[in-house]
């Protein structure tokens, strides 16, 4: 259980921030591209990589291995999706297509950045 606390944690500061009329974050912006993709990606990334961690070290296991890597980067996905929909709840917020696309690369990033760790640590 220890290995969940992190990503459920997290998702719950996700969903915090994500029900702020304005995160407290600097928002300049670079013609259609802006930081704010940037923070998505970012922010997916941590999921990932959360989620992916949590799925390989909790014991047993509740999925077979060769399927972790799609379960989690499916799950980081998804709940990228929730949050652009929650987002459209919130006074002053919207969901973008682009924001979503943010957080798909970031979460597959961030399972292939531990895929890639104990890969080479097994090797």
């Amino acid at each position: 259980m220890k290995y969940w606390i992190p990503p459920l944690l997290y998702m719950a500061l996700i969903f915090a921030v994500s029900s702020m009329k304005q995160p407290p974050l600097p928002m300049p912006k670079f013609e259609w591209l802006t930081i704010d993709k940037l923070y998505h990606f970012i922010e997916y990334a941590i999921l990932g990589i959360l989620l992916t961690r949590a799925f390989v070290k909790a014991k047993p296991s509740v999925v077979p291995s060769k399927l972790i890597w799609l379960i989690a980067a499916a799950l980081s996905i998804l709940y990228g999706a929730s949050d652009e929909w929650h987002q459209t709840f919130v006074p002053g917020r919207c969901a973008t297509l682009a924001d979503w696309i943010a957080d798909v690369l970031g979460s597959i990033a961030g399972v292939l950045a531990v895929y890639l760790y104990y890969k080479k640590k097994g090797s």
